[in-house]
């Protein structure tokens, strides 16, 4: 955990020392989870349950803020809520979550108006695990657990003169330390940044 304070710390502060900053902004993005690989869920409910694909899409909602430098370095930081509610059997649903507070540096190249840029980062992860069938417990679960994991990016944003909006494409590549055995999946979303004077 101070590991994880110190990056996070490191991110904010060495911006404006380094290199002075440039610009701000805040936003929302949402988007899709895939690829979801989580050995520590999966063989705790592989042998009872046959049907579950935990590949299938999960819901991701977040909120991030940017912080630019002179040297067009990006420094950003973000919540996000990733969940998925499967029905494993008639009447039982299986439901996860993945609540990520995570910290970014960011290399933007500048086209015109497309600004195409790479990043990777460090994010605190808390997954959580639950069934529900009707107050009955039908299933062993992990404990719910909180973790480091670490993740690669790359992106587009517009950015139009004068125009204090920046939407932007972004696809992120995370691997999660989970117990024993690593849990790793895709996401790819979409935002909106408002860059402020």
């Amino acid at each position: 955990m101070k590991k994880f304070v110190f990056i996070i710390a490191f991110f904010v502060v060495v911006p404006g020392a380094y290199a002075g900053l440039t610009g701000i902004g805040i936003g929302i993005h949402g988007g899709i989870i895939s690829g979801y690989d989580n050995p520590v869920l999966e063989d705790s409910l592989v042998e009872e349950y046959t049907n579950i694909d935990f590949a299938d899409n999960m819901t991701n909602l977040g909120m991030h803020v940017n912080v630019g430098t002179l040297r067009i370095i990006e420094f950003d930081g973000s919540l996000d809520y990733a969940w998925k509610k499967h029905e494993i059997t008639q009447g039982v649903d299986l439901t996860f979550s993945d609540f990520c507070i995570s910290g970014s540096v960011k290399k933007s190249l500048s086209f015109a108006v497309l600004n195409p840029y790479l990043g990777a980062g460090v994010g605190l992860h808390a997954m959580a695990y639950s069934i529900e069938a009707e107050g009955q417990t039908v299933a062993v679960l992990p404990d719910n657990e909180t973790k480091i994991g670490y993740h690669i990016k790359a992106g587009v944003a517009l950015s139009i003169p004068l125009f204090p909006l920046t939407p932007f494409l972004e696809y992120k590549y995370n691997i999660i330390q989970t117990t024993d055995k690593s849990t790793k999946y895709n996401a790819i979303n979409i935002g909106i940044s408002l860059d402020l004077p």
